[in-house]
């Protein structure tokens, strides 16, 4: 199976988690069955590592959706951001374009006929501040922690402890 194969099933493994609030290695053996060893790997990395700096992830997004709280952002293109985000700050052997391309090819897919200007828009974004975004990563741990507010910082957002995924 190809990367584009197996980057759409981490993406639908990710909605599961979006919407359910749970993982489940149920759904992720039956959807990753017949897959080669390197794209399993690939599938296994993106899923814990979003799951990892899950946190991080939804602060970024957050950041770039100005006009939506990331509760209000459909779970389908969340998860299209939260893969093509993870793959653009963690995989520098992937060309970020592909991984803006696949995400709203996914969206364009799955979700509503405006979405993948959204996602185009927020994953532009993060591309332009990939290397600032990096260095946050790696001054905060990348982990729970990571871009974190300060308590006066989470009292103006009222959004502090938002964790979709």
């Amino acid at each position: 199976m190809s990367r584009k194969e197996a980057r759409e099933t981490v993406f639908k493994l990710v909605y599961e988690r979006c919407v359910t609030g749970e993982s489940s290695g149920f759904s992720f053996d039956l959807l990753t069955e017949g897959f080669f060893d390197d794209d399993l790997a690939y599938m296994e990395k993106v899923y814990d590592g979003i799951g990892e700096h899950n946190y991080f992830l939804n602060e970024t997004i957050r950041r770039y959706s100005k006009a939506f709280k990331l509760d209000r952002v459909y779970r389908v293109d969340l998860a299209a951001l939260l893969v093509a985000a993870y793959e653009i700050l963690f995989f520098d052997d992937i060309p970020y374009q592909i991984s803006v391309n696949e995400a709203v090819e996914l969206s364009k897919k799955y979700s509503t006929e405006k979405s993948y200007r959204f996602i185009n828009g927020i994953l532009s974004s993060v591309v332009s501040d990939r290397d600032a975004l990096k260095a946050e990563l790696l001054e905060g741990g990348g982990g729970r922690g990571a871009g974190e507010p300060k308590d006066e910082e989470a009292d103006k957002s009222g959004e502090e402890g938002e964790e979709i995924f």
